[in-house]
């Protein structure tokens, strides 16, 4: 399948917005901004765009779905949550328990964000084939799937993200559906809807402030709130993305995203502690922490070539020359 730009600006959009989540709580050591005014819905864009890329004209094929996320998602798994341990053991001047890190891993608990999408588009993939695609049998089971995350106790026993799977199941049936029915997604008033979709979005971040919500990995605590907010952000972001210019490095930021996903948290941590050891320490000063942001961003983004052009096989793809 041909790339599509805009998929791709998106999801460069929502791998910086994480990066700088990531930036934030590595060297200010807290997060300053709350997690659900933009992570979440960085995240929850992540999920409608994978559904979005799962819908062809031609039919679903669940055996190069499989294969699909075992080469581009299973593999880089295990191989960035393994090499990965150490070094942040080291950098951390923490002692590593290679037993509990392979516990972790092989448990899935070692990137829940990448497990559970892993876990949610292979039970996409079977929802489909078993629904043979139908709308009604897929709205219904995705949104049985997303009121069990709520139901089921939760608990520290996530095997493989099993339950924030269940809550991301809507995301990739609506981005599935807005794929398929695409070309009658026409705007009446382009001006006046948009601005009617961010005001409305704006009123609804400045309620969850007031709230000051609690948060699992992606949900917030408030289901009719959670869900306004996750419908109007996709709803208003698929409509403005095709209306402004898309930048170069931003697309081929989404296009490695889930390279630069692994990276997001080794690198702000590299770039933070370098920053503390030479006294530029945040202190409240927002450009170090533009600065410690731009060194992370840049330092993934070299890494991201360098594992692209001289290791593709562990995501998946083939030697580039």
């Amino acid at each position: 399948m041909e790339r599509v730009g805009w998929i791709d600006f998106l999801r460069g959009i929502s791998m910086i917005a994480i990066f700088v989540f990531h930036t934030e709580v590595y060297y200010k050591e807290y997060n300053v901004s709350p997690y659900y005014l933009y992570t979440t819905n960085a995240i929850i864009l992540f999920y409608f765009l994978s559904g979005y890329l799962f819908y062809r004209e031609y039919g679903f094929d669940m055996r190069r779905k499989v294969v699909s996320i075992f080469r581009s998602m299973m593999i880089p798994y295990f191989v960035f949550t393994t090499l990965t341990a150490l070094p942040k053991a080291i950098i951390r001047h923490s002692d590593i328990h290679w037993q509990d890190v392979l516990i972790n891993i092989i448990t899935g608990r070692a990137s829940w964000f990448i497990v559970a999408l892993i876990v949610a588009e292979i039970a996409f993939s079977a929802l489909l084939v078993i629904s043979r695609g139908k709308n009604g049998w897929l709205l219904l089971i995705s949104t049985v799937c997303f009121m069990a995350y709520y139901v089921v106790p939760f608990n520290q026993h996530n095997y493989w993200q099993w339950q924030d799977a269940l809550l991301t199941l809507p995301f990739l049936c609506i981005g599935f559906l807005y794929h398929k029915y695409e070309k009658h997604y026409v705007l009446q008033s382009k001006t006046s809807y948009l601005a009617g979709l961010s005001m409305i979005l704006i009123g609804i971040k400045l309620y969850e402030l007031r709230l000051d919500l609690p948060m699992r990995n992606i949900a917030i605590e408030n289901i009719p709130l959670f869900l306004a907010d996750a419908i109007v952000w996709l709803l208003l972001v698929v409509s403005i993305i095709k209306y402004i210019p898309h930048f170069r490095l931003i697309e081929w930021t989404g296009q490695h995203c889930i390279i630069y996903y692994f990276l997001c948290g080794g690198c702000p941590l590299i770039i933070s502690t370098l920053l503390n050891r030479i006294g530029l320490t945040y202190d409240g000063c927002f450009y170090c922490f533009l600065i410690a942001f731009l060194l992370s961003y840049t330092l993934a983004t070299v890494l991201t070539a360098g594992i692209y052009k001289y290791v593709p096989f562990i995501i998946g793809k083939n030697a580039r020359a």
